[in-house]
């Protein structure tokens, strides 16, 4: 019984090393970065890549919040100012990103 726990134990660690993770959807062009700061799903029916989004966004939601209340300014200047560093970081990078129209370049 010990050795069925041990080898589903180590299955399941293996299984979430396959997991994508953000450098491996931003190389496979299935996320890039919008220009408000966020990123965005490129190849609509990948889902584990639409949950990595969620995940992510969220999380950079919540730290944007964070920057725009220490800085007594609105949510929005601040995503605006994530988007032009990310997307031009993405830029140089060669990942897809959001132009200034709002059209994927890849």
């Amino acid at each position: 019984m010990k050795q069925l726990t041990v080898f589903f134990t180590a299955l399941l660690f293996s299984l979430s090393s396959w997991a994508l993770d953000l450098d491996s959807a931003k190389s496979q062009k299935l996320v890039g970065e919008k220009n408000n700061g966020y990123l965005g799903l490129i190849v609509s029916s990948n889902t584990e890549a639409a949950a990595l989004i969620s995940d992510i966004n969220r999380k950079r939601r919540a730290k944007y919040q964070s920057i725009a209340n220490k800085q007594n300014t609105q949510l929005k200047n601040i995503e605006t100012i994530a988007g032009e560093k990310l997307t031009a970081k993405a830029k140089a990078a060669g990942q897809a990103y959001q132009d200034a129209s709002g059209n994927w370049v890849q």
